[in-house]
């Protein structure tokens, strides 16, 4: 298999903060890898790194083996072109805890939007492409319901087929049932199962552990910024390692 991600030693801080220390990983091309962890542990920031939306203080990264940014001291060790970061980091798609749908579009127009003008798609084939995607993930009698229309539930699964729209190599999910009231979170969920089960490479930030032991690989727990473990579900779910994990588990059981 073909590392579709690997960060070596990413940092981030702000200001005097350590939002990431050291952080090290290679996601497989076809893996779904959750990350969990406390609250502030680093895990959404960690994320908003690798795919451009945060600056690394320190470290590599690279995606398909092409090594788009590295930092030593907050300077910058490789220089790639706007174009050609633009180009790779179209193979990430990213869904948020927020939806960010655009109110004055229906979900079927949020779809075709980025294939329409980043990809220049013409505006028959988007349109067939974005019901085909909203169909997928059950969505098939909203194409023309505006996000006010939608359940949060819905509208998440809307910003995915979105996601989905631009074709990405790797699927990042940060914390996407987090904003969701409980009864609407089973859908969003059933979704991302289903994407895992048709080969998509997944990076999830998560704290659904249902889904975690269920769909992912390997979990990646992450505490004080740190990577304290990586391992397989059962390994973690059963028998973690680092006390902090096992704290955690404690924690999520007690609730």
């Amino acid at each position: 298999m073909s590392s579709v991600i690997r960060t070596v030693d990413i940092c981030k801080t702000f200001a005097t903060v350590e939002a990431v220390k050291n952080a090290s990983l290679t996601v497989e091309h076809g893996e779904v890898v959750a990350v969990v962890g406390p609250s502030g542990s680093g895990k959404s920031t960690y994320l908003r790194c690798i795919n451009g939306l945060e600056t690394i203080s320190d470290g590599e990264i690279y995606i398909d083996d092409f090594l788009l940014e590295k930092r030593v001291h907050g300077h910058p060790h490789v220089r790639v072109s706007k174009e050609k970061r633009a180009s790779v980091l179209l193979k990430t798609g990213m869904v948020f805890q927020r939806f960010n749908l655009f109110p004055h579009k229906t979900a079927k127009e949020n779809v075709m939007l980025a294939p329409v003008n980043v990809k220049k798609m013409n505006e028959q084939e988007a349109s067939e492409k974005a019901e085909a995607l909203l169909a997928r993930v059950g969505l098939a009698d909203k194409f023309d319901e505006f996000p006010a229309k939608l359940s949060g539930g819905q509208q998440q699964r809307v910003a995915i087929a979105r996601a989905l729209a631009m074709e990405p190599e790797i699927m990042l999910f940060d914390e996407p049932t987090s904003a969701l009231d409980p009864e609407l979170v089973e859908d969003v969920l059933h979704v991302m199962i289903d994407l895992a089960k048709s080969g998509m490479t997944m990076l999830v930030v998560t704290h659904e552990m249902g889904f975690a032991r269920e769909a992912a690989g390997r979990i990646v727990f992450m505490v004080d910024g740190e990577i304290g473990e990586i391992g397989t579900p059962e390994e973690f779910f059963s028998n973690p390692k680092n006390p902090r994990a096992r704290q955690f588990m404690k924690s999520i059981l007690h609730q």
